[in-house]
């Protein structure tokens, strides 16, 4: 469901390489859609709106609890802003 789409590193204290990946999925199944308040297992809430993109995905990498972002511009951004950042993202991903 998830696909990698970029990948990158940033530098820990300034100097220690470490790598970052973003991920993307497909918007309908946004966090925010889904119902946990439930003893039950996760399950879409189909009356909670899919979120607009300009692609039909949301992008998120798994570090630095990231959020889900409209696009891959909008998640780099993120990155960037980062007290860790900003990230050299890999040009020939």
């Amino acid at each position: 469901m998830s696909e990698k789409v970029a990948e990158g590193t940033w530098y820990y204290d300034g100097n220690i390489p470490q790598r970052i990946a973003a991920y993307r999925k497909e918007a309908r199944l946004a966090a925010s859609r889904f119902d946990r308040n439930t003893d039950q297992e996760p399950s879409i809430a189909e009356s909670r709106p899919i979120p607009e993109t300009k692609d039909g995905f949301l992008y998120y990498c798994l570090f630095g609890n990231s959020g889900e972002h409209l696009s891959l511009e909008e998640l780099k951004a993120w990155a960037a802003s980062q007290p860790w950042g900003p990230v050299k993202w890999d040009e020939d991903f």
